[in-house]
C-alpha cells in the first residue's frame, strides 16, 4: 500500500489559536508573516481542505506536493 501524499500549504499572514484549530493533527510553522501547514492527504482530502481554506476566508499563497525521495536501501 502506498503511503498518501505530503502537501504543503501555504497561506498568508499568521493564524489565530481559534483557526489553528481547524488544522489540528497537522504540522503547522511560521515563515514570517505565512502559515505553513504540512499534512498527508489523498486527493479528496486535500480539496476538502483547500475548500476549508476558502470558506474561512484565509488567503491561499501556494498548496504544493512534497517530493518523498524513495527509501535507502542498506548497501
Amino acid at each position: 500500500m502506498r503511503a498518501q501524499p505530503i502537501y504543503e500549504i501555504r497561506i498568508a499572514g499568521r493564524l489565530d489559536e481559534t483557526t489553528l484549530a481547524a488544522f489540528a493533527g497537522l504540522e503547522v510553522t511560521y515563515r514570517d508573516e505565512e502559515t505553513l501547514i504540512t499534512g498527508q492527504f489523498d486527493q479528496a482530502a486535500l480539496h476538502g481542505m483547500l475548500e476549508m481554506i476558502r470558506s474561512l476566508g484565509l488567503d491561499l499563497l501556494e498548496a504544493r506536493r512534497v517530493p518523498v525521495s524513495p527509501p535507502r536501501r542498506p548497501g
